[in-house]
């Protein structure tokens, strides 16, 4: 035990007293070489302890004495054919992707450090644990130095390549055509190798489904192999391209920015794209501002991205939203079935405006004909434009016509009301019984002109400039009155009546007179329709009378206010002749009293006295 015990004090105070760990112990420990490695290992293994710190200190310390050098890296030649043109973009592209590893790997090990720093921090009295994050740090460090020396030469070489690339472009000669056919063997290599990890992936997945640990031919090491040859196939894809978008260059062909667009796109199915779109990216726009010029560059950009954007754009609308009866309908089939409705309507209401004005301006069509050919018209094109949206829908016309045969009785039943007025507007608009003008009477208390006629009803204007919307079958199933059917000339019957004992010759003349002195012009004075009173009947209170008289022109289309007219003169006179008009009166004539009711009042009336 005393010997363990001097040892493991021998060894503190080797490792604590050499100056190796100083207070800048990690800077030391940095630049140490591989002779100082070597024999601090050589002082811990002659310790003979043997723990978990010390066992780690000498992974840490080998690791340490192993860490190789930077590699010297061979600067880029200047390309003498296509090929090292090719091979030197290659190489562009592989010290992109390496930049990339080692920036990730720089932040990654960083990240690390920060953590072993604080937990330096926390330890105390513990010097065995403090050199162990201690060494662990020193390796962190040296091979975060290493990474950034790599990277700095990387970063240093990439612009050399840049402009070699650009200086020595205008020095080959391309064959677009064979450039055209070993950028399509590539894709065709990168398409086969896609659907070849594809097809893994699965078959791993499904045999993990079924609890099946077995290689199957699925093993990690095919997966890897296979996906580092698709990137392999991609990034050749990528090289042939990038000689067709040179040789565009060359010649100064706006094709270039098609061939840039395709080569981004070649790069976002890589594994890694984010760490090599951007870089090739400004290597292809430095190249089209050497040989198209800023301003060309600009445009062909501009242009480029507005026609990815019309295709992402139409990829977006073609995606299927729903589908009906098995045909998937996207969005542009929505919006174009949308738009051809729309543009129906509009092209409906276009013709409509147009046949009123081309019939207001003929003197052989009348109003009535009008308003049929505009409405027959309008709904005519808006049904045709409905059909046509639900074609380039893709819904079966015929399957339509399926649903419509088995909804026929519910549509009778439920909807009968609907196609009764539907079919009664189509009999009127036909057989033209009423017109639009025509001023019609449905009862005593609704009449006026009909201001429009439509499919389902039909619109009257009372005198009181009130629309009331009357269906159209009550046009066809009731009585109307027409009274503008064929000409504006009605017959008026006023009737009034006289106290009883007046001469009716007398009442006749004076009120035929009356008429005829009378200064309305409405009023029609010909032997054929001549004015003219007749004795209607003998009523409780008075004879009655009418007075006929014809009148013509708008004033029959006001009826109250002209039977008004013919009252008051009626009235006036009747007056001014000293006839009586009588009003309803009941004359009361008592002629005895029961004999036993007057006993009964003189008997009462005693006892009253008493």
């Amino acid at each position: 035990m005393r010997i363990i015990a001097l040892h493991i004090s021998l060894f503190f105070a080797l490792l604590l007293g050499n100056p190796l760990f100083g207070d800048d112990q990690n800077s030391t420990l940095i630049n140490a070489d591989k002779t100082t490695y070597t024999n601090l290992l050589k002082t811990i293994n002659d310790s003979k302890i043997s723990n978990d710190e010390t066992a780690l200190q000498k992974i840490l310390l080998e690791k340490l004495i192993n860490v190789t050098p930077s590699v010297t890296i061979t600067p880029p030649k200047t390309p003498e054919n296509m090929d090292d043109y090719s091979r030197l973009f290659s190489r562009y592209m592989d010290n992109v992707v390496k930049k990339d590893m080692l920036t990730t790997k720089i932040h990654s090990i960083s990240t690390k450090i920060k953590t072993l720093e604080k937990e330096l921090k926390n330890l105390d009295n513990d010097p065995l644990a403090q050199r162990t994050l201690q060494l662990q740090s020193a390796l962190y460090l040296k091979s975060v130095q290493e990474y950034k020396e790599q990277n700095d030469v990387i970063s240093k070489e990439m612009p050399l390549i840049e402009k070699m690339l650009i200086d020595t472009l205008n020095t080959f000669t391309f064959e677009p055509q064979s450039l055209a056919a070993k950028t399509l063997s590539n894709q065709e290599e990168a398409f086969k190798l896609r659907s070849s990890m594809e097809n893994i992936l699965v078959k791993k997945e499904r045999f993990e489904l079924l609890g099946d640990k077995r290689d199957r031919g699925v093993s990690p090491n095919l997966i890897a192999s296979t996906k580092e040859n698709y990137n392999k196939a991609l990034q050749a894809s990528v090289a042939s391209l990038f000689l067709e978008f040179s040789n565009a260059l060359k010649l100064k062909d706006n094709k270039a920015f098609a061939l840039e667009k395709k080569m981004l796109d070649e790069i976002s199915n890589m594994e890694t794209p984010h760490a090599i779109k951007d870089d090739i990216a400004s290597l292809l726009h430095s190249m089209e501002k050497s040989y198209l010029g800023t301003i060309d560059t600009i445009t062909g950009s501009t242009t480029q991205e507005f026609k990815n954007i019309l295709k992402a754009s139409w990829m977006m609308i073609s995606e299927p939203v729903f589908t009906v009866n098995g045909t998937p309908v996207n969005i542009f089939k929505l919006i174009l079935a949308a738009l051809i409705f729309v543009i129906g309507i509009f092209i409906g209401g276009f013709y409509k405006t147009s046949i009123k004005k081309i019939a207001s301006n003929s003197k052989s069509i009348n109003l009535a004909t009008r308003t049929m050919l505009a409405n027959i018209g309008y709904y005519l094109i808006v049904i045709t434009a409905f059909f046509i949206a639900l074609n380039i829908l893709g819904i079966d016309l015929s399957s339509i016509a399926l649903v419509a045969g088995a909804l026929s009785v519910g549509i009778g039943f439920g909807l009968q009301n609907v196609v009764s007025n539907f079919v009664s507007g189509i009999i009127l608009m036909f057989e033209r019984s009423i017109k639009i003008g025509d001023f019609v009477e449905l009862s005593d208390t609704l009449r006026g002109h009909v201001s429009d006629i439509r499919m389902r009803s039909t619109t009257l204007n009372t005198n009181g400039n009130i629309d009331v919307i009357v269906p159209n079958r009550n046009f066809i199933e009731s009585n109307v009155i027409n009274w503008t059917m064929h000409d504006k000339l009605k017959r008026f019957d006023i009737p009034f009546g006289v106290a009883y004992g007046t001469k009716p010759e007398q009442v006749i003349d004076i009120i035929v007179k009356a008429v005829d002195q009378c200064n309305y012009k409405d009023v029609i004075k010909t032997p054929e329709r001549s004015t003219s009173v007749v004795m209607t009947g003998m009523g409780n209170s008075s004879v009655n009378f009418a007075l006929q008289v014809w009148i013509h022109g708008e004033e029959i289309l006001a009826p109250t206010k002209t039977m008004s007219r013919f009252y008051v003169l009626i009235y006036n006179t009747l007056n001014e002749n000293g006839i009586e008009i009588p009003f309803p009166q009941q004359d009361l004539h008592i002629k005895s009293i029961d004999t036993h009711a007057n006993e009964k009042l003189e008997i009462q009336a005693k006892k009253e006295e008493l």
